[in-house]
């Protein structure tokens, strides 16, 4: 009895002891400070290799928490837009890891290029991890257009007037530019057969003709847009602006009314005299015959091209012989005869 008595007791000190003792390692190790955040990136550059354009390569980097408190990932970020990133969580428990996803989008690049993607996180030691991405993009065949100029002011119009203007499209690509579709309004015109080829590193000059006639007094706001197979621009616009007025009527003006000729004078002035014929209109003016009402007058010009605002000199001579056999003793009075002409436009 005694000595199981001395066991139970024994027993109990025993218990006492190991919980005391556990009490006291556990009081040691809590006493111990734990590791801070600490990041670890499965690979810090990667290269995607070479890719044909317009692909989006992507990669999953795996970001590892080394330390014995939560890794907090406060930003991603990138040197350039091509670049995309997600990740699944921002909070990262000790010993775990999180995907990161990088996704290269490779349009509109070619060659060799290399981008930097940012981590920053509550890790002490490192707070901005970088990984380096690289990634070689294939050359790929295609037209390039070029235009030097896409305005087109034309000023003071006449109405009725056709005006025409050459734009000069450029392909400073490797590949053959086609323009294939020209859209413009009722009064801007273009005699080129579509579909357009434009070789490599050539030029071709695109010849706009504006006809005002049907368009009203006033303001001109008009535009052409011109399509192409250039993957980056698939159509641009020419702007054309302008004010069309009222159309002049042609002046002409004939300096002297008449002239005097000398049948007895003994000078070649005697025998010629001369008119001045000025155009003060706005157009050109043709005279298509000029004749005298009598054969022993002869004008040196059988026809005249009067330009807007210039003047020409018409002689006309007097022969002798022939004016002598002709005419009486005393003055006589003869004519010169100018024919205009009129043009008349006629649509269909």
């Amino acid at each position: 009895m005694i000595l199981q008595k001395k066991n139970i007791i024994f027993f109990i000190i025993i218990v006492i002891i190991i919980v005391a003792g556990s009490i006291v390692i556990s009081g040691n190790f809590s006493s111990k400070p734990g590791r801070p955040p600490q990041i670890s990136i499965s690979e810090e550059e990667w290269d995607f290799g070479i890719v044909k354009p317009g692909t989006q390569p992507h990669h999953n980097f795996i970001i590892t928490n080394k330390g014995t408190e939560d890794l907090l990932i406060e930003r991603v970020w990138t040197s350039c837009g091509c670049v995309q990133t997600s990740i699944f969580t921002t909070r990262i428990l000790p010993g775990k890891s999180a995907e990161l996803n990088a996704m290269f989008n490779t349009a509109g690049y070619v060659g060799m290029l290399e981008k930097i993607i940012y981590i920053k996180s509550n890790d002490p030691e490192v707070p901005e991890k970088k990984i380096k991405v690289k990634v070689d993009i294939e050359h790929q065949f295609k037209p390039k257009i070029n235009t030097p100029s896409t305005e087109w002011n034309m000023g003071l119009v006449s109405q009725g007037d056709v005006l025409s203007l050459s734009f000069s499209i450029e392909n400073q690509g490797d590949a053959d530019l086609i323009i294939d579709k020209i859209d413009s309004y009722e009064h801007i015109l273009y005699d080129n057969t579509l579909p357009l080829k434009i070789l490599p590193k050539e030029k071709f000059e695109l010849i706009l003709n504006y006809d005002s006639s049907g368009h009203e007094i006033g303001d001109v706001r008009e535009a052409v847009r011109i399509y192409c197979n250039d993957p980056t621009t698939e159509s641009f616009v020419i702007r054309i602006s302008g004010y069309i007025k009222e159309k002049e009527a042609p002046e002409i003006s004939i300096s002297p009314t008449e002239a005097t000729l000398n049948l007895a004078a003994d000078s070649e002035e005697g025998v010629m005299g001369k008119f001045t014929i000025k155009n003060s209109g706005a157009e050109t003016v043709k005279i298509i015959s000029i004749e005298s009402s009598a054969d022993y007058i002869a004008p040196l010009r059988s026809e005249l091209n009067l330009i807007s605002q210039k003047e020409q000199d018409l002689q006309v001579v007097l022969l002798r012989d022939k004016a002598k056999e002709e005419i009486e003793e005393g003055k006589t009075e003869e004519y010169l005869y100018l024919t205009i002409a009129i043009p008349i436009k006629i649509n269909k």
